[in-house]
């Protein structure tokens, strides 16, 4: 045992340093957290075969997916230390680097994908990245979306906030999660993921929110029967560089590398929704039901409330103006 621990930590030692020492500026690193087999790793895949494609070989582009080179703080400073090229990050690098925009993660902020685009891509996206990238010579250069969460239950059908009244709902042990489902009108239960199916089997909890992947993946719909189309949560992965791709790059294959990352990320975010039409199927045939919900009370919820539980922590009027982005 403790000859294969010393084998695997000489083989993460001569990655970060194989990382660290290539200064060859014909290589595209890029990092992620997230495991192959996800979307997120095919968008890199894809990215990956575009850049070959348009370079003619000429620019070779390297995958470290699963955490290989670390979490995603590490991965994030191993931009600055200029370790990798880029990263793909969750929404965490806005709410650790600028919380006053930590209500990115907010249930029910954002109405659909049309409306988290118009917001990232326009103002309000160019001031966070402002703000995440002050001193830090980070940079968004796209996104990738996430498959919108959904709340599920044991037996309990919700339409309306009513209907959530004293329900134990299992959530992340996150602040704007937990008061959120409070204004909700449910009884938020923090749980780790990994305790989470026992909880609902035995009843510690009555439901539980993730993307249809996850629901699915991990075989939630035995222990709950009801899939509410909440899609409370519409969420992304953000695309970082830093200011040594300006640098390290010419013109020329600057042009390559984000025309490709922007033709990735259509490619990932029309997996996307191809992925979410699988498991509603998948979750349809396993005897799941899908339950329409009545949104505008959940919405008008967050909005008179949210702001008022964070004032002291996001930027002023932040969240109206999210809200009435068209």
């Amino acid at each position: 045992m403790k000859y294969q621990k010393y084998l695997l930590l000489i083989l993460v030692i001569l990655l970060i340093f194989s990382c660290q020492s290539d200064k060859n500026d014909k290589l595209f690193r890029i990092a992620y957290a997230m495991a192959p087999g996800g979307t997120s790793h095919l968008g890199a895949v894809r990215l990956n075969e575009l850049v070959t494609q348009k370079s003619k070989g000429r620019i070779e582009v390297k995958l470290y997916p699963g955490g290989v080179l670390g979490k995603e703080a590490p991965l994030i400073e191993g931009i600055q230390l200029k370790s990798v090229d880029m990263v793909i990050a969750g929404p965490s690098i806005i709410g650790n680097y600028a919380p006053e925009y930590g209500l990115i993660e907010a249930p029910f902020l954002f109405r659909d994908y049309d409306h988290l685009n118009n917001v990232l891509y326009g103002p309000i996206g160019k001031e966070i990245e402002k703000a995440v990238s002050k001193d830090r010579g980070l940079h968004f250069i796209d996104y990738f979306h996430r498959g919108p969460r959904y709340l599920t239950t044991t037996n309990s059908i919700i339409r309306t906030p009513l209907d959530l009244e004293g329900l134990k709902l299992r959530v992340p042990e996150l602040p704007v999660y937990i008061k959120s489902w409070k204004i909700f009108g449910a009884n938020p239960t923090p749980l780790d993921y990994s305790d989470m199916f026992i909880a609902l089997r035995q009843g510690v909890v009555e439901g539980q929110e993730n993307p249809l992947e996850v629901i699915y993946s991990s075989h939630l719909y035995e222990v709950q029967q009801y899939i509410m189309n909440t899609r409370h949560l519409i969420s992304f992965y953000v695309l970082v560089i830093g200011d040594s791709f300006f640098d390290k790059y010419s013109e020329e294959d600057q042009k390559i590398l984000l025309s490709s990352i922007h033709e990735a990320a259509e490619y990932h975010n029309k997996l996307v929704e191809e992925y979410e039409s699988k498991y509603i199927k998948l979750l349809t045939a396993s005897g799941s039901e899908f339950i329409d919900v009545d949104r505008d009370q959940f919405e008008r919820l967050a909005l008179d409330n949210l702001p008022k539980e964070f004032t002291n922590e996001w930027e002023p009027g932040i969240y109206k103006r999210i809200v009435d982005t068209k």
